[in-house]
């Protein structure tokens, strides 16, 4: 005897049953955040995410005119732009450094442009690699190269 009407009923519930736990999961990440800053963030980011083992690099704040939310550089920074603090949360930039964070471990794993070892293909900014590493963060449902604020 099933509970569920159609395999897509379960489907649905299974999926928001996914949403609460990592809902739940972040709520609880939330509470043991408290940073002075986004340096302090990507510290706390790095050591949860990747046992403290990505290398430290700079978080800037920067107010550009530029079309993005966050942006990893390769020369080894990442800028967060708060020309939208008034329309993202501060949980939902945690979501977008974690996104840009997800670059650096790939960059820092690969190398950029690189001979991939998946395939042999070269690694580029929202491929198989990122995408990988996204979903070992807790990124659930579509992954394209615009999440990133709702992580958390």
């Amino acid at each position: 005897m099933s509970y569920f009407d159609s395999p897509k009923q379960r489907r649905n519930v299974l999926n928001n049953l996914r949403i609460q736990l990592a809902a739940s999961q972040d709520a609880a990440l939330l509470e043991e955040i408290s940073f002075s800053d986004w340096n302090a963030a990507f510290d706390h980011l790095n050591k949860t995410f990747w046992n403290g083992a990505l290398p430290k690099i700079p978080v800037n704040y920067v107010n550009a005119k530029g079309n993005y939310f966050g942006i990893f550089w390769h020369s080894g920074s990442i800028d967060l732009n708060m020309r939208y603090r008034k329309r993202l949360s501060g949980t939902e930039f945690l979501g977008v450094l974690l996104h840009e964070m997800c670059h650096h471990f790939v960059e820092w794993k690969y190398g950029h442009g690189k001979s991939s070892r998946l395939g042999g293909k070269n690694v580029i900014g929202h491929g198989v690699e990122w995408k990988r590493e996204m979903r070992r963060v807790g990124y659930t449902g579509k992954i394209t190269k615009f999440t990133g604020p709702d992580r958390f």
